[in-house]
């Protein structure tokens, strides 16, 4: 019997997971306008109720090691926050926590929004709607036929067999323009404890317009590695940052954690 050629398999692979991802988003899409299903998300740092279908990032081991790192009253700052499983799951069980989401997608901050509400975290989640990079501009955005993958990176939106299926212009800021106490801030966020990353490819341009941020504050930070798939060095670069900055990093599988040079 002939063999199918490994490129052929994994190209029916990628169609096939297409096509189950996207009967999936489609069905998210219209629980989030229906509020039809309202579910417990259990993840390693905490249960919340969410309109998922599915449950999102039950064994995440970066997730539990973030919440097992922060203090009970640190400042997280939550980059590339998605629909807000990490604010939330970082901030339901500890009341004097406060988390920053930073998500740049209109439609998908009006889900993070509506899990907010559902758990009456208002009070502890505060959200930018932008981007965060190496400038403050508008930027071009990527959105994918798989939302995970979505960026400011289109080689990044069409990983693992996806597509761009839209572009759109959004506000995107350096993180040293937005903290208090760094330059002359343009917002009046208090200076983060904590960093979580999860921006699928362009970790070394948010790093880069964090600079002052990570010289001043300090922050411990987690990083989640993206490398498939794209045509910068993203781990290289990454590292060289954090280590000009200062910072010694501690590789896990799949996401780094890097502390300041003062712990």
């Amino acid at each position: 019997m002939a063999q199918i050629p490994v490129s052929s398999a994994t190209t029916a692979f990628y169609v096939a997971r297409g096509l189950v991802l996207r009967a999936y988003h489609r069905l998210t899409r219209a629980n989030y306008t229906h509020g039809w299903l309202v579910r417990e998300n259990d993840t390693p740092a905490g249960s919340f109720q969410c309109y998922e279908p599915l449950t999102r990032h039950g064994s995440d081991e970066m997730l539990a090691e973030l919440d097992a790192a922060c203090g009970p009253s640190d400042v997280i700052y939550d980059i590339g926050a998605n629909i807000g499983i990490y604010a939330l799951a970082l901030t339901v069980d500890e009341p004097d926590r406060h988390c920053v989401a930073f998500e740049p997608v209109p439609k998908t901050a009006d889900r993070l929004r509506a899990n907010v509400r559902l758990n009456d975290l208002e009070n502890r989640i505060d959200y930018r709607v932008c981007g965060l990079g190496d400038e403050t501009s508008e930027q071009r955005f990527y959105r994918s036929s798989n939302p995970e993958l979505s960026s400011f990176d289109r080689k990044s939106a069409q990983r693992w067999g996806a597509t761009v299926s839209a572009v759109e212009t959004v506000s995107s800021y350096r993180l040293d323009d937005l903290v208090a106490g760094v330059g002359e801030a343009v917002d009046d966020l208090e200076p983060p404890d904590v960093l979580k990353l999860d921006v699928e490819g362009t970790a070394p341009d948010v790093l880069r317009g964090a600079r002052e941020t990570l010289e001043t504050a300090q922050p411990l930070v987690f990083i989640e590695i993206h490398e498939d798939g794209l045509k910068r060095d993203v781990p290289g670069e990454t590292r060289g940052v954090l280590e000009e900055a200062g910072y010694d990093i501690i590789e896990r599988e799949g996401y780094w954690r890097c502390l300041p040079g003062s712990l």
